[in-house]
C-alpha cells in the first residue's frame, strides 16, 4: 500500500477504531478489517489519506512522521471477559486484547515509533494504568536506548495514569 502525506507535518493515528481522532490527524491505520473499511470510507468522504493495517510497514513515511497517536489494544487477555458491558460486548476483541500481560501491541508500537518518527517527533500512547506505563517507559529506556527522550506519564481526568508520551531524538 502506498500512503502519500498531505503536508510538511505528518501525523499517524494507529488503532483508530471508529475514526474520530484520525479525521483531525489525516492518516490512520487499524488491525481490524471492519475498522479499515470504515476508515477508508470516511477518509474518502473527507478527502484524507489511505489507511492500512498498522503491522504492515509504511516505508514511504519511515523517519518522516511528526507524531504518532495510538489507543492500542492493552487489556490483558484474561481480563477481557470482566470488562464493563458497554466495552466488552460492543468492541471487537482485536481492539482490546493486548496479550497475556497487555503489552504485546504496546511494545511493537514503541519499535514502530522508533523507525517512523523524525527527530523531535512525538508519540502519545494510551495505556492501562500505572504498571503498564512504568513497564513501557522502562522498555523504552532499556531496549530502545537513546532513541527517545522526555518520557512522561500522564494521568486521565480520573487521576489514573493512562498515557505515555515521548520525543524522538
Amino acid at each position: 500500500m502506498v500512503v502519500s502525506l498531505p503536508s510538511a507535518l505528518h501525523y499517524l493515528f494507529i488503532g483508530t477504531g471508529r475514526f474520530a481522532l484520525a479525521i483531525g490527524i489525516g492518516i490512520a491505520n487499524d488491525l481490524s478489517p471492519v475498522a479499515r473499511y470504515v476508515i477508508v470510507f470516511n477518509m474518502q468522504k473527507y478527502g484524507l489519506q489511505t489507511a492500512g493495517s498498522w503491522f504492515k510497514p509504511l516505508k514511504d513515511v519511515e523517519g518522516k512522521l511528526a507524531g504518532i497517536v495510538s489507543n492500542p489494544p492493552y487489556v490483558l487477555s484474561d481480563n477481557i471477559s470482566g470488562l464493563q458491558a458497554e466495552v466488552g460486548r460492543h468492541e471487537p476483541r482485536l481492539a482490546l486484547d493486548g496479550g497475556l500481560n497487555g503489552m504485546d501491541v504496546l511494545l511493537h508500537l514503541c519499535n514502530v515509533a522508533a523507525l517512523m518518527l523524525k527527530p523531535a517527533g512525538f508519540f502519545i500512547f494510551e495505556i492501562n494504568g500505572e504498571k503498564q506505563c512504568k513497564c513501557l517507559a522502562k522498555y523504552i529506556e532499556n531496549d530502545i536506548r537513546g532513541r527517545f527522550n522526555s518520557l512522561d506519564i500522564l494521568s486521565a481526568f480520573a487521576g489514573i495514569q493512562r498515557f505515555l508520551t515521548g520525543f524522538c531524538q
